[in-house]
């Protein structure tokens, strides 16, 4: 039995130091003016005016990186950093999707990664977020409808080598094709709809 309870408290420390490296190795640094301000999830006393994080995405061999806003959050009277946004890579078929996710609002914002002869090719940037329709039934008479408001724009940037994916550098063009769509359709569901020219039920 004390044997037993000596080899439940070793593997409970291993499990805690293992935890602890992980911890350690995982910590994310953050950026302001190039340079170094702090770590996220940790407390900070700086001004954080244009502060981020660097997330490496793998594709296709090379390494893309992505810059994540961060902002200062007041939590039990401290300020930690704290990404703005969600990062969410998805490798598929038909090329690299990565998506912005923010932790503050509805609002997604996704780019459509290609390899294009050897050169990694952005070709689509989206905007995705949640909103309220003005729907007309008839003459001087409206309701509104929870929508998702879809933004889309082709695009064909090479992203070059060693450089850092900035968020605000694709989505600050107001040229892109936008349209309304009912909240109770997917946003797979609203995008066939507008590709086939369907009409929407709003009711």
């Amino acid at each position: 039995m004390r044997k037993q309870i000596i080899y439940l408290f070793f593997l409970l420390f291993y499990s805690l130091q293992s935890c602890q490296s992980l911890s350690v190795s995982s910590d994310i640094p953050v950026v302001q003016n190039n340079k170094k301000v702090g770590f996220i999830n940790q407390a900070a006393d700086v001004k954080c005016e244009s502060c981020y994080a660097l997330r490496m995405v793998k594709a296709n061999g090379k390494d893309l990186t992505f810059k994540v806003p961060v902002s200062l959050n007041n939590i039990n009277n401290k300020n930690i950093f704290q990404e703005d946004y969600e990062l969410l890579p998805e490798q598929s078929a038909n090329g690299l999707s990565v998506r912005y996710n923010s932790l503050t609002t509805s609002d997604s914002y996704i780019f459509k990664i290609k390899k294009i002869k050897n050169n990694m090719v952005l070709t689509k940037v989206s905007k995705v977020s949640s909103t309220v329709y003005h729907h007309k039934i008839a003459k001087d008479d409206y309701a509104d409808y929870p929508a998702t408001s879809i933004c889309e724009k082709e695009v064909n940037y090479i992203l070059p080598d060693n450089q850092e994916i900035n968020l605000n550098q694709y989505f600050i063009s107001g040229d892109k094709n936008c349209f309304m769509c009912p909240s109770k359709y997917s946003v797979e569901e609203c995008l066939e709809k507008k590709k086939t020219n369907a009409k929407f039920n709003w009711q």
